[in-house]
């Protein structure tokens, strides 16, 4: 029987400010993990990332880091999340982009039966707050920018999404209906850059 993980993921230095409540099932991989929040978080996800749990290193594969050869890294694409012996309330932690490092804080909050016929519907991402990172930023100069938005009450702080256009950046406008409509696209696509490449 298929389950369905539920994980509360963070941005580290901010958990209480921007996060999401996912949801997805196990016969996913880290990777589909990774890709979710990658996709929640706003990231134009261009950059590495990888997951450690239990001391162990799951990788994104696209090319291996340097950063953490103390121990063999493991293949995050083909890791099945129904593979790596969760219990409830484990930690892992994702890091993401080893220049300015975004950490994400991740919980397992546990599983429940697949219903049938929702196979379609994950992930989805519960319940969150906050808008989500900004990429090329470290995570603690990302809190700076929260802190003086929350000490203000307005942001006067922009950033260039695709490098496209400079649009403002604001952690309390965050939309859950919205991120879900526009989640499982997202995922693809970040997927295909990963996996597949140009």
């Amino acid at each position: 029987m298929v389950k369905v993980l539920t994980f509360e993921v963070g941005i580290n230095g901010l958990e209480t400010k921007i996060w999401r409540k996912i949801e997805i099932a196990d016969r996913r991989t880290l990777a589909d993990l990774a890709y979710t929040i990658l996709a929640s978080f706003d990231s134009l996800a261009y950059h590495l990332y990888f997951i450690r749990y239990k001391n162990k290193i799951f990788d994104c594969w696209v090319c291996i880091e340097d950063d953490h050869s103390e121990v063999p890294p493991i293949n995050a694409v083909i890791t099945k999340l129904s593979s790596i012996g969760l219990k409830e309330n484990d930690s892992m932690e994702m890091k993401y982009d080893t220049g300015s490092t975004t950490t994400f804080k991740i919980k397992y909050l546990g599983a429940r039966d697949l219903e049938n016929g929702n196979g379609r519907h994950y992930p989805y991402i519960v319940d969150g707050a906050g808008r989500g990172m900004i990429d090329d930023l470290c995570d603690f100069e990302l809190k700076e920018i929260v802190d003086d938005i929350d000490q203000k009450g307005y942001s006067e702080h922009y950033f260039t999404p695709g490098y496209q256009r400079n649009m403002k950046y604001d952690y309390r406008k965050y939309n859950l209906k919205n991120d879900n409509a526009l989640l499982k696209g997202a995922i693809l696509e970040i997927k295909n850059s990963y996996e597949v490449g140009d």
